[in-house]
């Protein structure tokens, strides 16, 4: 209830808890304060820089309290400045006793997906959660690692020069993951046809204007995808049970034992794998590689690990790729800075209570992973790369969401690093790259990753 967010005292008698600030006049002449920094090229790249900017603001002004409300005309936002509230929220399973993904997720995600892991609830989401992890294998290393290694080596042999590239690179590599096991009749169907009708349906997932305006003309491409889908299910329903992610979503799953709606289902959690590679996994290789082009000491440290643990001709064996640990920390620590996922919502049913702070039922929560993921201090514009801190014996980085935690963790966080180190080791493992511009060679990064300037190329 609207009502609920107004201040109260703090707490007096037994049932009674404090509720979260709003924001008032002071937060927004900042917000002014900070668009004209943005304006003045001051901050860095996109509104994005704008709204972590100024939440990292509010933080500051709003710390210890958890959160603050966001009153945006129609709706009021919680916006999440605790790491501890985050992972309390994160912790939990979605249910509509606890936490569901937030309104503007599920719509969002219905669009391509409406029984998505991602956006399911309660009952449904137990089934394909546990579903996609016999699939996806998360915690350890993937059943079928040593079969993808091959592929995902072929895949980055083609020259990479830019984010493009690497997504090609990236849907190369998720066709092989994912349909490698098909039978070569259904190549027609399963392509990069296939992966690229995905791959835009997801770019209007995350994009709500051009959703509304194109999302009514996105019927038949909606539509091909599925019968796509559904007839690479039905053609390798007797294929090897190992090979690719199909073939184990076959062996978790008998078709003999689904329904026409289950089958439906089932088939829903496919593009997510799908456009992950195109999507956020592209944006995390391309920044890997630009910030270790831009600090050539980590970088020759991090090709001193690929020759003493690969050799010099490059990864050969999926144990190998386990090794690269310095290789995987920069991944994690790119993501940290600059994750490629900016956002996630939930929404409570039922309410909560937290550190002594209630959360009213039917409230909107907003955690911005670029706010959370990052110190308050020193200065919001400049942030330290220190991959050593995801090294054994570091402490770790126990501030960091890139792949979401507890009952909410990503499930293919394990395959897709995998996947990620053999395409970094592929493309450090050759002649020295250039990168042709300075963003990253100042005291100051921007706040938001300029991810059209992502250029490289070997020197020739």
């Amino acid at each position: 209830m609207l009502h609920d967010f107004q201040s109260v005292s703090t707490m007096s008698v037994a049932g009674e808890w404090k509720t979260f600030p709003s924001v008032d006049v002071t937060d927004v002449v900042r917000l002014a304060g900070v668009i004209r920094r943005a304006l003045s090229g001051r901050l860095g790249f996109g509104p994005g820089a704008v709204l972590i900017a100024w939440s990292q603001g509010l933080a500051e002004r709003y710390a210890g309290e958890g959160g603050v409300v966001l009153n945006l005309l129609v709706i009021r936002i919680l916006l999440v400045i605790d790491r501890d509230l985050s992972v309390h929220i994160l912790r939990q399973p979605p249910s509509t006793s606890t936490y569901l993904p937030g309104a503007l997720k599920r719509q969002a995600m219905a669009f391509l997906a409406p029984q998505a892991l991602t956006i399911a609830h309660d009952q449904e989401w137990i089934q394909w959660r546990a579903f996609n992890e016999a699939v996806l294998s998360p915690g350890a290393p993937h059943p079928d690692r040593a079969v993808f290694l091959p592929r995902l080596r072929a895949a980055f042999e083609a020259p990479c020069h830019s984010l493009v590239d690497l997504r090609q690179r990236l849907t190369v590599a998720m066709l092989a993951v994912v349909f490698a096991g098909v039978p070569g009749s259904l190549s027609p169907l399963v392509d990069a046809g296939l992966a690229n009708d995905v791959q835009r349906m997801a770019d209007l997932v995350g994009q709500p204007l051009r959703r509304f305006l194109l999302g009514p003309f996105q019927g038949r491409r909606r539509q091909r995808i599925y019968r796509a889908l559904g007839e690479a299910w039905r053609a390798s329903s007797s294929h090897s049970p190992a090979g690719c992610l199909l073939a184990r979503a076959h062996s978790a799953v008998p078709t003999a034992d689904l329904a026409a709606a289950d089958l439906e289902a089932l088939l829903q959690q496919l593009p997510h794998w799908m456009f992950t590679f195109g999507g956020s996994a592209s944006l995390l290789l391309g920044r890997t590689v630009v910030l270790l082009l831009a600090q050539p000491v980590l970088l020759a440290q991090v090709r001193a690990e690929l020759n003493a643990v690969c050799g010099t001709n490059g990864p050969f064996t999926e144990d190998q790729i386990g090794r690269l640990k310095l290789l995987e920390a920069c991944l994690q620590e790119t993501g940290r800075l600059y994750p490629p996922v900016a956002l996630t919502l939930h929404h409570t049913m039922v309410g909560d209570v937290h550190a002594g702070r209630r959360l009213p039922a039917d409230t909107e929560i907003l955690q911005l992973l670029g706010l959370l993921q990052r110190p308050l201090r020193p200065s919001i514009e400049a942030s330290e790369f220190q991959p050593q801190r995801w090294l054994e014996g570091a402490g770790g980085c126990p501030f960091s969401n890139l792949f979401l935690s507890g009952a909410r963790a990503c499930p293919g966080k394990d395959l897709i690093l995998f996947v990620l180190k053999t395409g970094l080791a592929v493309l450090l493992a050759r002649p020295q790259l250039a990168l042709p511009h300075a963003v990253f060679n100042g005291p100051q990064w921007p706040l938001c990753f300029p991810d059209r300037l992502i250029r490289f190329a070997p020197v020739s």
